[in-house]
């Protein structure tokens, strides 16, 4: 396979760290054509000679001016957070580049198992996959269940699994052996090169992966040593009821408050209901862990 030309979008953002780390660490060198193309709206704080930056927003009014920049570009990766607008835009950017694969920001929850008994939640990504597919462009969704970051998500933000850091307090949903996947940054990162620069048609339209397998209880042990605190458990709700609630939820909107209680919802469902998935597609994007070792919580 010849080497893979690649588009960014949101080079800048949360994801984008672990992505240009991955793209630093020489693993993938040899499949890409250098220098990959990132779109962004402000020149970066540090030059990198891998990257070329493309300093335009994505509107109405440069995607024709884009797309002429992109023109051959065997692969785009997004890793924007969900904006209708935004992801129109790029739909239509994407329509008028035709790359050969695109990688949207799908990064998390599984949305189509959780759409089998909480419909409507984030649809927005959803769509847009879908929308991207109709354009007769191959789709891989890379979907890496919970994030575990040292210093924010699992580690100190922590209202995913019920904690609440203020009162000392968790409220469980389901139980406490609850069992989730966990990805940490750098595995995503290498995860989103890997998929980048293998035959699209080698590919799935879903890759799951994750770099561990926890439970609640490990959050709160945890959370519990990390910051030499009692956590006391002062209300359990099944995880059938919470399913109920968190559908009637939905049905007057997503409600962002609510967004830690919605995963700890997902949490409580189990094996393959959006958090916790029981075929992983590790062994396809690194083999035998000849690329990189995975992380752990």
């Amino acid at each position: 396979m010849s080497k893979v030309s690649i588009a960014i979008i949101g080079l800048n953002g949360f994801l984008g760290k672990p992505v240009l780390e991955a793209i630093n660490s020489g693993i993938f060198d040899s499949k890409i054509e250098f220098p990959i193309k990132a779109i962004s709206r402000k020149e970066p704080e540090s030059k990198d000679s891998k990257i070329e930056y493309v300093i335009s927003p994505i509107d109405a009014d440069s995607i024709d001016t884009l797309s002429q920049k992109l023109t051959g570009t065997d692969v785009i990766i997004e890793l924007t957070g969900p904006n209708p607008e935004l992801f129109s835009n790029i739909e239509k950017l994407v329509e008028k580049v035709k790359p050969k694969l695109f990688i949207p920001s799908q990064f998390g929850t599984d949305l189509g198992q959780v759409d089998t008994y909480a419909p409507g939640f984030l649809a927005l990504k959803q769509q847009h996959s879908e929308n991207v597919r109709k354009l007769g462009v191959k789709v891989v969704d890379i979907i890496t269940s919970l994030f575990a970051v040292p210093g924010a998500f699992l580690y100190e933000w922590v209202g995913a699994v019920g904690i609440d850091p203020q009162s000392k307090t968790v409220k469980l949903i389901g139980g406490a052996d609850s069992k989730i996947h966990i990805s940490k940054l750098e595995d995503i990162g290498n995860t989103v090169l890997s998929v980048a620069t293998k035959d699209p048609k080698s590919l799935p339209d879903a890759v799951r992966i994750a770099s561990d397998e926890i439970t609640v209880q490990t959050v709160i042990d945890r959370y519990s040593k990390d910051h030499s605190v009692e956590l006391k458990v002062v209300s359990t709700q099944s995880a059938a009821d919470a399913k109920k609630e968190f559908a009637d939820s939905l049905k007057a909107g997503f409600d962002h408050d609510k967004f830690l209680w919605y995963l700890n919802v997902i949490i409580a469902q189990g094996l393959d209901k959006g958090l916790l998935f029981s075929k992983l597609d590790n062994e396809l994007v690194n083999p035998g862990e000849s690329l990189w070792k995975w992380g752990k919580y």
